[in-house]
């Protein structure tokens, strides 16, 4: 279904800004991008009758790969401003519609596994993956400990989730579950918290605040190099 983008007003997601200075109790978490395995931004709508396939052919790559899934709604109830904006960001024109690891040289239409494997390998850091340390504790904090394994600029995101929620879906009945349902960005804007340039084996502490957060709600995290994904964890209560 091809649907060409409208600029429309949603309701800003809450989000609070982060924290220079977070505590030490910081557990251990994440994936390594550098190895194939980051983000991939599913554009989706309840509206449209193909998008299920992009969805099935996600959860067929992440059985291959260690994957974060973003599902990132359009005109529909789960709709977010900073969605639209990553809309805008990436020229989303079709639905279904997938970026791998925040590259939009990857936008494809396809709903193929073997793609999304295929650009997911293109999109590959050319840095070595930073360690990632990171924790979501019941009353939303977000701490998060990133350790450079080569030197370079890199940025830090984060991102709310949400799974099991139900509503009609277009090609797939009254009671599809959506899961990873995009909420926003913990920093607040599309591009990352700045890390500035980093040595080999510097770390860099950061904290956020997911607000009220339930046992469906989720934390992805990533660090990017030169705007694509160099290492990321999904971090759960």
């Amino acid at each position: 279904m091809k649907k060409y983008l409208l600029i429309l007003l949603c309701a800003l997601v809450s989000c609070v800004g982060q924290k220079e200075d977070p505590e030490d109790d910081i557990t251990p978490g994440g994936s390594s991008a550098g190895a194939g395995a980051g983000i991939v931004l599913d554009f989706t709508a309840t509206w449209c009758v193909n998008c299920p396939r992009m969805t099935t052919a996600i959860e067929e790559a992440a059985a291959v790969r260690s994957i974060i899934p973003i599902c990132v709604h359009y005109q529909d109830a789960f709709e977010c401003s900073h969605g639209t904006e990553l809309i805008s960001k990436y020229g989303v024109e079709a639905y279904p519609s997938a970026v791998m690891n925040m590259s939009k040289a990857t936008l494809i239409t396809a709903t193929s596994k073997d793609l999304i494997l295929a650009k997911l390998d293109a999109a590959k850091s050319s840095k070595a993956p930073c360690a990632i340390e990171a924790s979501l504790a019941a009353d939303g904090s977000v701490k998060v400990k990133v350790t450079a394994a080569e030197e370079g600029t890199y940025t830090l995101s984060a991102v709310l989730l949400e799974d099991g929620l139900v509503s009609a879906q277009t090609g797939a009945g009254d009671n599809y579950v959506h899961n990873n349902v995009f909420r926003g960005f913990l920093q607040g804007n599309l591009l990352g918290d700045s890390l500035g340039q980093l040595e080999k084996g510097a770390s860099v502490e950061r904290s956020f605040s997911a607000g009220a957060v339930t046992d469906k709600h989720h934390v992805a995290v990533f660090v990017c190099h030169d705007g694509t994904v160099n290492a990321a964890t999904d971090l759960k209560i």
